[in-house]
């Protein structure tokens, strides 16, 4: 199994926190998805013969696509690759988009999952993350959504906002429960470099929230989810029985998958390639057939490494035997060494042949992994 992903990299704004290649002009959206379409041609022996569960439109703003454009892409995309039955496809969008006839279109053309960057049910922190949308038209899009034919829809919600009570943030998950949401993301806001947030940090007027205010939100993000229903899969992901994300789950699971677009990734076992991250660049050189992409080839030490980083993030973990049968004697070794001695504190636990992160685990998961890995 194998996924496709799409990458549009246009926003009508910059968010305050994001620090994602995107352009806020978007003069050249009708150029880009004529090549995005290309590049699918190009590539499509990528993946090999692997049949594709999942499709995904993500960016920057997907929904900022016409719907020629998304049955243009998906019609492409049938006719180049072996497409499941029961494919998951879902589309990224901002609530302001979505107007009943847009997702209508959307639902007509298959896809068939929804994920909404709401981030947050507070108007004030909306405004203070420079999100466009405000909450008042947040259930009726959601509603809308429903009554057109969705029943499977995500939603992104941002924790650790400086300046608000932890109560703020709270009010949003008691929102998303009414609403009967299916899956939820919940991201802790990182300052990254190149953004205002990062901007202002420099200048000593934006600090962090402290350590104890974020493992506070994020334990009870786990526990108040958990008693509503929702199972924690992974570190930053919840989903309701039956609705495990197959686009989050193969990157992974190691699974193969295709990044069409400007800056976008993919990854098929035996190497990993990234696009440039320029659409004038990126048209230009799949114009061209010429090379829009870089290339890592991946060592034994590199695909142990990314099993460790992709597998402790989940509730499934890593396989003791698994290490031992696919990564040679010296890596394993190492493996196990460290192992025993991160047995000894409460940040992991084995279960027979099964290693996963305990609750303390997961909030220092950067360390764990770092011990685990390999150089």
């Amino acid at each position: 199994m194998a996924g496709i992903y799409l990458h549009f990299p246009f926003c009508k704004s910059k968010c305050n926190y994001c620090d994602f290649y995107s352009k806020i002009n978007l003069s050249s959206r009708d150029i880009l998805v004529k090549h995005e379409i290309l590049e699918l041609i190009l590539r499509k022996k990528y993946i090999e013969n692997e049949i594709v569960n999942s499709i995904y439109f993500g960016g920057g703003t997907p929904s900022l696509l016409s719907i020629h454009q998304i049955c243009d892409i998906l019609t492409t995309i049938r006719h180049n690759f072996s497409v499941s039955i029961d494919c998951e496809i879902t589309f990224e969008a901002n609530p302001e988009d979505l107007t009943e006839e847009y997702v209508s279109s959307l639902i007509s053309y298959g896809i068939n999952r929804l994920s909404i960057g709401i981030q947050s049910f507070n108007d004030n922190i909306l405004k203070f993350l420079g999100r466009r949308h405000d909450s008042s038209n947040l259930t009726n899009v959601i509603n809308i959504a429903k009554r057109v034919g969705f029943s499977n829809i995500s939603v992104d919600l941002i924790f650790g906002v400086p300046g608000f009570k932890n109560e703020d943030y709270f009010s949003s998950l008691d929102d998303l429960i009414v609403l009967d949401i299916q899956h939820v993301s919940t991201y802790f806001l990182t300052i990254e470099k190149n953004t205002y947030f990062y901007k202002l940090m420099k200048e000593n007027k934006f600090y962090e929230i402290s350590e104890n205010e974020m493992i506070n939100q994020f334990n009870y993000t786990i526990d108040f989810l958990k008693n509503n229903g929702f199972e924690h899969y992974e570190v930053s992901n919840f989903c309701r029985n039956g609705y495990v994300s197959k686009h989050n789950s193969s990157y992974w699971s190691n699974a193969f998958f295709l990044g069409i677009g400007p800056s976008a990734h993919s990854f098929n076992g035996i190497s990993r390639q990234w696009n440039v991250s320029s659409i004038k660049k990126y048209c230009l050189k799949v114009c061209e057939v010429s090379d829009f992409y870089s290339v890592e080839y991946l060592t034994e030490i590199d695909k142990y490494n990314e099993y460790i980083l992709t597998g402790l993030r989940t509730a499934i973990g890593i396989k003791y035997n698994y290490v031992y049968e696919n990564f040679g004697a010296k890596i394993f070794l190492f493996f196990s060494n460290e192992l025993t001695n991160l047995l000894n504190t409460e940040f992991i636990i084995r279960s027979k042949d099964t290693i996963v992160l305990t609750r303390k685990g997961i909030l220092v998961s950067d360390y764990i992994i770092r011990q685990l890995f390999y150089s």
